[in-house]
């Protein structure tokens, strides 16, 4: 049994397992930047359509790479998406608990392993992202999987992991190129070969390629997403370097900041005291290291090259402070029940105490967290309103006569709320160039409920009037506009 939960081809078959029944049981729906995602795969894929990157989010190369392949399967292409992203969060939540578990040794590891795991779940967003098929749970599964393979000496794995997490996210381009660098001038074994030296440059090769060829090739502009984060509005206020540091202390619930920021510093000062290093000292330390240096790096992208600065962007270091937190709060679990037991600690009265002091701290972090929770607990409903209201987007499609009569011309045009902009390209078949979220040219305007699954309205040109309602099916309706109100040919019929 041990081996068997030690062993990551367990944990990957169960999570693909757990991932595939949530899609039978719970909704099922991209969030605005996966189903661009998704579009864009299936431009690839399609020979009638154009491949154009733009019109939507910003370009995320790993994404990519499996909606290309989801396209291959026609109408699923969105669940499968979706699926995968749940097996990234469900992976994540199997590292976290690995990492507490090896940071806190004995039966105590299991306790930081399932505190890892609740503090990942309370961490801004987090549901919502698992829930709605967002990067984010993929990333923060590569992230630690990666510190989990580096601990187990599979640094060949790591790299992977890392060359993986570099095509969501730009912050960890330096840590790879570095660690890619050592393993090809430092590393041992068949890392010296010249096929493992190819390797490394290969995996390297693939951040500028991922990035920048597809959106020069369908879009002419190689730094479309650095071009995107900068027009994005962070809303950072007149204080924008208050604001992100503000972000990067919010995201994960305070008590497992402060815990994890206490427990780095007592590893560390019980080891300076030593004057040695330990094994748990020497992790523990790096990790607290990276945190600090990862803020540093978003915020540094923020105030100086115009990024917006959003809380997800800390999402990686924010994971790390969930396990350190987590193995702080399980540690003094342990430390206490050693103080009341003696050296051991292991009779059932003094692990009762240890135990009761745990579950004290957790009740209190869930206590004055209950915003954290609410937000977990309202991501279902919200997914439940999204494909609800999706649903009630691609009837209204068919209410309008269909493709052909929104988009009947070649250069037809159709706008809807903002968020849904990229499900209306996706149930017309269309390019994000056809839809917009903003009405600046003759076509159909889609106008559905102004909820969190569609966004606002989309803006009207004042040059355009009504002409005629072209569809109308439960809150959605399908409008004509036109620059004179007398009809025009190649807007919907």
């Amino acid at each position: 049994m041990r081996a068997l939960i030690g062993s990551t081809r367990f944990w990957l078959a169960a999570c693909v397992a757990l991932a595939v029944l949530s899609w039978a049981t719970l909704p099922t729906v991209p969030s605005y930047d996966p189903f661009s995602w998704i579009v864009w795969g299936r431009e690839v894929v399609e020979p009638h359509l154009a491949f154009f990157v733009g019109g939507g989010p910003s370009w995320k190369p790993l994404p990519f790479g499996f909606t290309v392949v989801y396209a291959l399967f026609g109408s699923a292409a969105p669940a499968l998406w979706v699926i995968t992203a749940r097996v990234g969060g469900l992976l994540g939540w199997v590292a976290a608990w690995r990492l507490g578990r090896r940071l806190c040794p004995g039966r105590w590891g299991w306790v930081a392993g399932a505190i890892a795991i609740s503090g990942l779940l309370v961490t801004q967003d987090y549901g919502y992202y698992f829930m709605r098929g967002a990067s984010e749970p993929g990333l923060v599964a590569c992230t630690l999987w990666a510190i989990d393979r580096l601990l187990a000496g599979r640094r060949g794995s790591a790299f992977w992991l890392l060359i993986a997490a570099s095509l969501i996210r730009p912050e960890w381009w330096p840590y790879t190129v570095m660690f890619g660098a050592w393993l090809a001038l430092r590393g041992s074994g068949r890392w010296q070969s010249w096929r493992g030296r190819a390797a490394v440059v290969g995996g390297l090769l693939l951040i500028p390629l991922g990035w920048f060829g597809p959106p020069w090739l369908g879009g002419d502009d190689p730094l479309l997403a650095a071009h995107n984060a900068a027009l994005y509005n962070g809303q950072l206020g007149r204080d924008p370097l208050r604001a992100v540091i503000g972000r990067a202390v919010d995201i994960q619930i305070w008590p497992l900041l402060a815990a994890a920021f206490l427990f780095v510093a007592w590893v560390v000062a019980r080891d300076v005291r030593r004057r040695s290093v330990s094994w748990r000292g020497g992790i523990v330390g790096a990790l607290g290291v990276f945190v600090c240096v990862w803020w540093v790096e978003v915020i540094v992208m923020t105030i100086w090259l115009g990024y917006p600065g959003l809380e997800r962007f800390f999402l990686p270091a924010a994971a790390v402070v969930c396990v350190l937190g987590a193995t702080g709060m399980a540690s003094l679990g342990q430390v206490v029940a050693s103080w009341v037991g003696g050296r051991g600690g292991s009779s059932a009265a003094t692990v009762a105490v240890g135990g009761t002091l745990v579950a004290t701290m957790v009740a209190g972090s869930i206590l004055v967290s209950r915003g954290a929770v609410d937000l977990l607990l309202g991501a279902e409903g919200q997914a439940a309103l999204a494909q609800r209201t999706l649903d009630g987007l691609s009837s209204s499609i068919d209410a309008a006569g269909g493709r052909s009569a929104v988009l009947p011309c070649p250069g037809s045009f159709a706008a809807v709320n903002h968020s849904a902009q990229p499900a209306l390209a996706w149930d017309l078949r269309v390019t994000l160039e056809r839809v917009g979220s903003a009405m600046t040219r003759p076509g159909v305007d889609f106008i559905g409920p102004a909820d969190i699954a569609t966004g606002i309205p989309a803006a009207i040109a004042p040059s355009l009037v009504r002409d005629r309602v072209v569809g109308r099916r439960g809150e959605w309706m399908a409008v004509a506009l036109t620059r004179g109100g007398g009809g025009e040919g190649c807007v919907g019929r």
